[in-house]
C-alpha cells in the first residue's frame, strides 16, 4: 500500500504590474475579502501581507507579485483559491494573465529511517564505499528537473532532517515564458497536486526500494 504524501504547504505567485500599493487600494482589497483576511507588518517597504488565521491561509502582494500561501495540513481548493485570487486580480484591475510559480511542500513517512533510506536509494555507488568518501554521511537527496510545457519542473526528495522518519518533498513547476488565465493556474496547480499524491508518489516509493 502506497504511503501518502501530506501536504504542508502550497504557494502559488503570480507575476503582474500591480504598482505601488496605496492605502486606498489595500483599502479595497480588505473590503473586498469581506474581513476574512487581515493585515500583517512585514519588513518589506510596499508590500501588503494578509493573513487568515482560521484558514492558515496568507496573501503577499508586492508591486510586481502577488502570492498566495496555504500551510498545515492542506487540502487544495482550485474553486477557493481562484475565488480568492480573483477577487484582489479584479479590485486592483489587473488582466487576466500571468506568468506563474508554484511550489508545493510535503512530508512522507519513510517507514524507517529516511537518512538510511536515502543513502540505500540515491547514491551511485555502494553504500559503503559512499560512507567511506564521506565519514558521518546521514543522507541524501535527489532533485529531478524535466520540462511539461508550458512548465519547467522540479521534483526533490531527501530525508527531513528536522524528523528524520520522514521524507521531505518539494515540487516546483513555473510557466515564466507563457502567460496563463488564473482558471488555467488553478487548475492546472491542482492537476499537478494530485499527479504528485499520485503517480509521483508512485515513482518515488519504486525508487526508495518500495
Amino acid at each position: 500500500m502506497m504511503i501518502p504524501i501530506e501536504l504542508r504547504q502550497v504557494q502559488i505567485t503570480l507575476n503582474a504590474p500591480i504598482g505601488t500599493l496605496t492605502e486606498a487600494r489595500r483599502q479595497r482589497i480588505l473590503t473586498e475579502l469581506e474581513g476574512a483576511f487581515t493585515p500583517q507588518a512585514v519588513p518589506f517597504q510596499g508590500a501588503f501581507a494578509l493573513v487568515n488565521h482560521a484558514s492558515r491561509e496568507a496573501l503577499f502582494l508586492t508591486d510586481a507579485q502577488l502570492q498566495y500561501t496555504a500551510e498545515g495540513e492542506v487540502h487544495f481548493s482550485p474553486s477557493r483559491t481562484e475565488d480568492l485570487l480573483g477577487r484582489v486580480r479584479d479590485v486592483l484591475l489587473l488582466d487576466d494573465r500571468f506568468p506563474f510559480i508554484m511550489q508545493v511542500i510535503g512530508h512522507k513517512d519513510a517507514n524507517g529511517s529516511a537518512f538510511e533510506r536515502t543513502v540505500d536509494a540515491f547514491t551511485p555507488l555502494p553504500p559503503i564505499t559512499m560512507r567511506q568518501y564521506f565519514p558521518g554521511l546521514r543522507g541524501l537527496g535527489l532533485r529531478i528537473t524535466f520540462e511539461q510545457a508550458p512548465y519547467v519542473c522540479d521534483l526533490r526528495i531527501e530525508p527531513l532532517f528536522s524528523d528524520p522518519a520522514y521524507f521531505y518533498i518539494q515540487f516546483n513547476a513555473g510557466s515564466q515564458q507563457t502567460m496563463l488565465s488564473l482558471a488555467r493556474i488553478v487548475e492546472d496547480a491542482g492537476d499537478w497536486i494530485n499527479r504528485l499524491q499520485g503517480e509521483m508518489n508512485s515513482i518515488i516509493e519504486e525508487m526508495l526500494g518500495g
